[in-house]
């Protein structure tokens, strides 16, 4: 492979490095297909049992006002993988004694993926258009003069959406609204009165309407120029209902409540107040304040209450295309800016986490998340869509924090992906629909043996067309090739040979199913990466599967694509690859 190198800028570091073991490199995304029974697989099944009894250990123990709601889902079952939920021994005495999958809690600002997704929905509305175009009132909202005067020629939908808007953070929260005297004994001045914000939502203040919020950005300073870098922003989701509002001629709840949550049947959430039966399934914990509050304007940010239940089926609405078109739902499901921390990016308004310690492979695998808190109201919505997995936590109470439900996710998810990764595995070696096997053409001499190897990825093990050992002379495919003298054929000296899938599946006119895969020929050794690695400036650099994916073609057809043909008992019978113009039939 070549790799991209920075001239002399290349840094050579630590000999630690240089003998470090190199990651595997697949294509960002799934190695196997999902797993369409993780719950009935054994190991998946001892996983549960065992985070269980961590969930009793280290968090539900150490709790005596505070309860947990936690379920897990994968889209190909009908009921949930896993669920936990603590009811704490004391209670407020409002609302419900029990908690379970059904109990209505506050979610914070997890509440912004259901504007942006209406947005979404609107085709009225596009991403680049300028908010001005919907709320041209707040060209006046704007400190005249100032070199901190708010650009909002420059501030598009898209930008409210992504946290890339630059406005500020929030005017709810100004500490002004609590005109408490600790502010001067901390060395802040006194606000002369009837001159500061005096709206909120929050308990003991009125919610702000959508005129305050014009009012209070004249003297509300930006933090950045738009599409600078991402900054947290609640004014920005409160400003993203008013376009809703505006383009539909109505509320962005109702759009929500017709386009969301009646598409799915989540039937125990709301925005602006609970539903009715809040006060027999609530969960109120000792101490909590919010758990009435409406917040006017705010609640496009934060103001939603809903139910784990309600939640996973969102989730599961969301990676089945049930809001989205197809295309549309994995052109969300992006990043669109990086933060300081390697292992979180932002989109709109995902929370998009990276790890690289939860698979067989150590590969990289993307968790779209959103996070919310409000008040003693703390939860996360999490969907990991390699696996075709959902998340929903709740935690709330005086002994939890945002660190809690951040630290549960983390812990289901440790504890239950390798398990689902591994019961891919099983399925792909296993059931009808194996994947691994010798496939033959006897008319052309040619084979293909596929395996599964202990990084839980298909792997060639043998490939030859018309007696010629392609496997082992994978370099030959390139123009590389134009220079090699007469004589014996190079063959290469390490081969690790993969096969992923894509996305691309459908039937052919007759009805046979059918799904692409592309091979990937890595021909350095794990050695040679970390030297590479050591002498590059950026981090995993031998790291570029993705640019190796169709280099080589043979009259327009691509010489690392694989056709897997189904019968009708959804068992592979057959690969074909094109290039070489073979259609291999597997061996009974």
């Amino acid at each position: 492979m070549k790799y991209l190198h920075l001239g002399s800028a290349a840094i050579a570091v630590g000999a630690s490095l240089a003998s470090a073991t190199a990651q595997t490199c697949p294509p960002l995304g799934i190695v196997l297909p999902p797993a369409q029974a993780p719950g009935s697989n054994e190991g998946v099944i001892s996983a549960t049992k065992k985070l269980t009894a961590i969930l009793e250990s280290k968090f539900s123990s150490q709790l005596n006002s505070s309860g947990i709601s936690l379920v897990v889902k994968s889209t190909h079952e009908d009921v949930p993988l896993f669920s936990y939920h603590f009811t704490p021994p004391v209670l407020s005495g409002i609302g419900t004694t029990a908690i379970n999958e059904n109990t209505i809690f506050r979610v914070g600002s997890l509440s912004k993926l259901f504007p942006a997704l209406a947005a979404l929905q609107t085709s009225s509305i596009h991403m680049d258009d300028l908010v001005l175009k919907y709320i041209p009132e707040l060209k006046t909202a704007v400190a005249t003069g100032s070199v901190e005067a708010i650009p909002w020629d420059d501030i598009t939908v898209d930008s409210l959406m992504t946290h890339l808007s630059g406005l500020a953070t929030d005017t709810a929260m100004d500490l002004g609204v609590f005109p408490l005297s600790i502010w001067q004994d901390i060395g802040l001045p006194e606000i002369p009165q009837g001159t500061g914000p005096n709206c909120s939502g929050l308990p003991g203040t009125v919610p702000c309407t959508k005129e305050d919020l014009v009012d209070e950005l004249k003297r509300r300073e930006p933090i950045y120029l738009p599409y600078t870098t991402p900054s947290y922003s609640n004014v920005g989701f409160a400003i993203l209902g008013m376009v809703i509002d505006a383009a539909i001629n109505e509320t962005y709840i109702n759009a929500i409540q017709n386009n969301i949550f009646d598409v799915v049947g989540m039937n125990s959430s709301s925005f602006n107040g609970f539903v009715d039966s809040f006060p027999e399934d609530g969960f109120v914990p000792v101490g909590e304040t919010t758990w009435n509050a409406t917040l006017g304007v705010f609640e496009s940010a934060g103001g939603m209450f809903s139910t784990t239940a309600d939640l996973i089926a969102f989730a599961d609405g969301i990676l089945m295309n049930r809001f989205l078109s197809p295309r549309r739902t994995r052109e969300w499901m992006k990043p669109r800016s990086h933060t300081s921390s390697w292992g979180y990016s932002v989109g709109a308004p995902w929370e998009i986490l990276r790890t690289d310690q939860i698979t067989a492979d150590d590969r990289i695998v993307d968790l779209y998340t959103k996070s919310g808190d409000l008040g003693l109201y703390h939860a996360l919505l999490g969907l990991i869509p390699d696996y075709d997995i959902s998340i929903v936590v709740f935690a709330a109470g005086a002994e939890v924090s945002s660190d809690t439900t951040a630290e549960i996710f983390s812990a289901v998810t440790e504890a239950l992906i390798p398990a689902i990764d591994e019961a891919g595995k099983t399925e792909a070696v296993t059931l009808p629909a194996a994947l691994v096997g010798t496939y033959t053409d006897k008319t052309t001499n040619s084979s293909l043996i596929l395996s599964i190897n202990s990084d839980n990825t298909l792997t060639i093990q043998k490939f030859t067309v018309r007696s010629f050992d392609v496997l082992h002379h994978s370099s030959l495919y390139s123009l590389d090739a134009l220079s090699i003298g007469g004589g014996s054929l190079p063959e290469d000296t390490y081969v690790d040979a993969r096969l992923y899938p894509t996305n691309l599946v459908g039937k052919t006119q007759d009805g046979v199913k059918q799904t692409s895969w592309r091979a990937v020929y890595d021909t350095s050794t794990a050695k040679e990466k970390s030297e590479e690695d050591a002498k590059l400036v950026f981090k995993d650099g031998s790291c570029q599967s993705w640019a190796q994916l169709d280099r080589a073609a043979y009259n327009y057809l691509s010489i690392g694509d694989f056709l897997f043909s189904y019968g009708s008992n959804d068992e592979v019978t057959h690969i074909r690859n094109a290039a070489f113009n073979v259609t291999l039939t597997k061996a009974c």
